[in-house]
């Protein structure tokens, strides 16, 4: 008998596993469902692809994860947006601090090479 939400995801998703926030995860990986789609998106991978990229993830998990996205696209979009914002935050951060990609010593770096 199932007795919890968690129970019918797992037994839906059986390739997958989630976190206490109740974001998905591969199984055996720690990767996150939204970060495989979000790397799907930018580079325009079919499964097969995302499969050479990360061969370590077995077509199952990656199609169980893209059933999952096709199942909760909203809850996976706010997501990956939320993981966005965070991202863009740091990156203001570290500009204001005078460090990051943007630095003048990374930049000089750079150009050394």
């Amino acid at each position: 008998m199932i007795n919890s939400a968690l129970e019918i995801k797992q037994l839906s998703w059986p390739y997958l596993e989630w976190d206490e926030q109740g974001r998905a995860t591969l199984s055996n990986s720690r990767i996150p469902v939204a970060h495989l789609i979000q790397e799907k998106q930018t580079h325009g991978w079919s499964p097969e692809e995302i499969h050479l990229q990360y061969p370590h993830l077995s077509l199952a998990q990656i199609h169980s994860a893209l059933s999952y996205y096709y199942t909760n696209i909203e809850k996976i979009n706010q997501e990956i947006s939320q993981n966005q914002q965070i991202i863009e935050t740091q990156k203001k951060y570290l500009q204001n601090q005078g460090t990051g990609l943007a630095s003048a010593e990374f930049l000089a770096k750079l150009q050394q090479k």
